[in-house]
């Protein structure tokens, strides 16, 4: 897969997070009784931005999951035979003193 592609998965993804928490917001402040947030405005707007960081976080795991795979697909892992000195747990010298 193109690198503007994975972008562009990642981009939607976070934007597809950000318009679903302000539609969940928009759909609790319909739902709401007229003379709670009346009465405290200030405690209104709390709730609702824990309720929108909340919808946000939770959809845009996938999409921090989706980033991270495609960051960690680039490493390339050490191959492993090629240094046997470090693979056994011992030092080179004292491999060769044992050796001996």
């Amino acid at each position: 897969m193109k690198p503007p592609i994975k972008v562009a998965i990642v981009a939607g993804g976070y934007l597809l997070a950000f318009v679903l928490a302000y539609a969940a917001v928009a759909l609790h402040t319909a739902w709401v009784n007229e003379s709670g947030p009346l009465a405290s405005d200030g405690m209104s707007a709390f709730g609702d931005l824990v309720l929108f960081v909340a919808v946000f976080g939770t959809v845009s795991l996938l999409t921090t999951g989706a980033a991270l795979f495609f960051l960690l697909s680039k490493i390339k892992m050490p191959n492993k035979s090629s240094e046997p000195a470090l693979s056994s747990g011992t030092p080179p010298a004292a491999q060769e003193s044992r050796h001996r």
